[in-house]
């Protein structure tokens, strides 16, 4: 276990941690042996993991081998990105604490606000049939799939500064902007920054699944900010779990407005739920001939005309209403097929808006959506066009950053 501890400026709120979870390994395989080409096909099936969703109104579940996700996870963490001179640099903070980098080098504040703090989404390596996930996390499967996610992620939600996009601690996140100006923004730091897509969304929710065994986050993680003063919620600084590091958990944070709330992190990404939505490009919803269609589309990519490819939506309208049944399948599509019959502590335990006339994706919820927040809960019922004070973005890098030291990164940034 973990242990640490983070504070707030004395009258902007008090924080503390309360839970984090262990990141042990549960193989003496290198991650570079398991993940290398050579690995024979008997070692893979024994570090692939497998389980079945849907098979009960429970939203605990059996995992065949949950090494395969810690593997995974352990491949994962937190680092500070420098743009210089039109280069990005890269180097690994302490998995356990990140005020410092993982050389011993400090992580100042000045630092923070001088880089983007992103989390590494490695390869993730899946076979879907039916209900059933074979998660082969840092292994290939025989047939499977890699998410579709860039392979960096940020930290926290898109603030805004010199009409940039950043995932930077101690400042609050960037709101009312359609997908399409987050985007831009996050473009004006190089034209391989972008915003964490849907392929992201299904990774992270595999990942989850894989890790815990256990549909409902708030339950297992924590439940996010809840409050119907959101917009208080909203504006509490981010950067409130930088203790936990690479790790998973949750923290005690009040203040006078919102009283006692519980922030979370997940695999070092903070707020996925319960404080602000968040914006997924990478699919896109259409009506056609009384049908709606999802189309998932490829790359560093804000569209509502792209192609790709599609699958039939059988909810054209929901409310918020509570998930019984995900598309899932071939591609472990994280997208609500059926919102009969289940409730805040059954099946996926999260929400679903839907609407004819929806054509984008936000998930997360906000923190006076309250018990339907969580990993997988999700909206599709916004226009292309949509902004809200409700709604946010994550950063994303669709390339590959040179990697350093903290000392030399630390070294760059101040040259």
């Amino acid at each position: 276990m973990i242990k640490a501890k983070t504070t707030l400026d004395a009258g902007e709120g008090i924080a503390k941690v309360l839970c984090v979870t262990s990141e042990s390994k549960l193989y003496e395989a290198s991650p570079e042996e398991v993940a290398g080409s050579a690995v024979p096909s008997t070692v893979i099936g024994a570090l692939a993991s497998r389980h079945t969703l849907e098979q009960n109104s429970s939203p605990a579940f059996s995992v065949i081998n949950r090494g395969a996700a810690e593997l995974y996870q352990a491949q994962m963490g937190g680092y500070a990105f420098l743009i210089k001179d039109g280069k990005v640099y890269a180097a690994k903070l302490n998995g356990g604490d990140w005020t410092r980098f993982a050389d011993g080098t400090a992580f100042t504040a000045a630092l923070e606000q001088a880089t983007e703090t992103m989390v590494h989404v490695p390869d993730c390596h899946f076979k879907g049939e039916g209900k059933t996930l074979n998660f082969g996390g840092t292994v290939p499967i025989d047939g499977g799939h890699v998410f579709d996610s860039p392979h960096w992620v940020g930290a926290y939600k898109i603030s805004l500064a010199d009409g940039k996009a950043h995932s930077r601690p101690d400042v609050a996140p960037q709101h009312s902007k359609t997908m399409s100006q987050f985007w831009q923004e996050a473009q004006a730091l190089g034209s391989e920054f972008g915003l964490a897509n849907y392929g992201f969304h299904c990774l992270i929710n595999a990942l989850y699944q894989a890790r815990y065994g256990n549909l409902n986050s708030q339950e297992t993680i924590g439940t996010g900010f809840q409050t119907s003063s959101w917009e208080a919620a909203r504006d509490v600084p981010m950067g409130l779990l930088k203790a936990l590091g690479d790790g998973s958990g949750k923290v005690y944070y009040t203040d006078a407005t919102i009283g006692d709330q519980y922030p979370v992190k997940l695999f070092g990404f903070e707020d996925l739920w319960g404080k602000l939505w968040e914006f997924r490009p990478g699919i896109r919803f259409e009506m056609r001939d009384d049908v709606r269609y999802a189309i998932v589309y490829p790359g560093n990519v804000v569209s509502n005309t792209a192609t790709g490819r599609e699958f039939i939506c059988s909810i054209t309208s929901a409310s918020g209403a509570y998930v019984k049944s995900m598309e899932l399948g071939e591609w472990w599509d994280m997208i609500a097929q059926n919102v009969t019959g289940a409730g805040a502590s059954t099946y996926y335990t999260d929400g679903f808006w839907a609407a004819t006339g929806g054509q984008l994706l936000r998930v997360g919820g906000l923190a006076y959506s309250g018990a339907p927040c969580g990993l997988s809960y999700a909206s599709s019922d916004g226009a292309f066009s949509h902004s809200s004070a409700r709604v946010g973005a994550r950063l994303a890098f669709y390339g590959e950053p040179t990697i350093v030291s903290g000392a030399e990164l630390a070294a760059l940034a101040a040259a």
